[in-house]
């Protein structure tokens, strides 16, 4: 079904702004190529030390969907031209620097880096949210409200997800329960951030048509 959706998309002209696939496009096609490359060093090298108690198993299954949700949403609500290219190339980001880092131990190496990841990854996630609502004219209160909302949902999910698939099984529970209380600290400011970022842009376009906008943000 991802497979017929994905073809589906590249098949329309909405894809395109002024009669041609623009640079967007292929920054998003060069960002999704990678990230399923990275997921292929754990997939062929799952013994490495620095994937040991990551969880790398279901990052390599969900991670890709990442490549696959704006294609989809905006195949389901009408393929509305132009392309959200913006929204669909930050949502990529976060999976793509997540291996990467697991694989350079950068998270193990770097004391600070998982709080540096998680206000960057819950930024980006609140401003997707933030700039694809903004297609629809919602009010500044709505808007941000949305985004700073869905975005913290979806940290939250993400650390219930860190503690079924991996993290239960520690042994030191009570540090794992301060950092935890942390990254939700960070990822309350970085969401606040990113619903910020969208909002600005949203703003910033206001008076513009809903193509326009979706426009701006292809060319971005």
């Amino acid at each position: 079904m991802a497979h017929a959706t994905l073809f589906g998309v590249l098949a329309t002209e909405g894809l395109r702004v002024d009669g041609r696939l623009p640079t967007a496009f292929w920054v998003g096609v060069t960002l999704k190529l990678s990230l399923v490359l990275l997921l292929l060093v754990p997939v062929f090298n799952p013994d490495m030390q620095q994937y040991e108690s990551k969880g790398m198993s279901w990052r390599v299954v969900v991670f890709p969907i990442a490549a696959l949700v704006v294609p989809t949403l905006w195949r389901l609500t009408g393929s509305r031209p132009p392309y959200p290219y913006l929204a669909d190339n930050l949502v990529v980001i976060p999976p793509l620097m997540d291996v990467l880092w697991n694989t350079l131990d950068t998270y193990d190496r770097v004391w600070f880096w998982d709080n540096v990841n998680h206000l960057v990854n819950s930024a980006i996630f609140a401003a997707v949210i933030g700039l694809w609502a903004a297609r629809y004219r919602l009010g500044a209160i709505a808007l941000y409200g949305l985004a700073l909302g869905l975005g913290m949902t979806l940290q939250v999910l993400w650390e219930i997800g860190e503690y079924l698939t991996f993290l239960a099984r520690s042994s030191d529970l009570a540090n794992l329960y301060a950092d935890t209380i942390a990254d939700l600290g960070v990822d309350l400011v970085g969401s606040a951030a990113g619903a910020a970022f969208a909002l600005y842009v949203a703003r910033s376009w206001e008076d513009a048509r809903d193509s326009e906008l979706a426009t701006a943000f292809a060319r971005s």
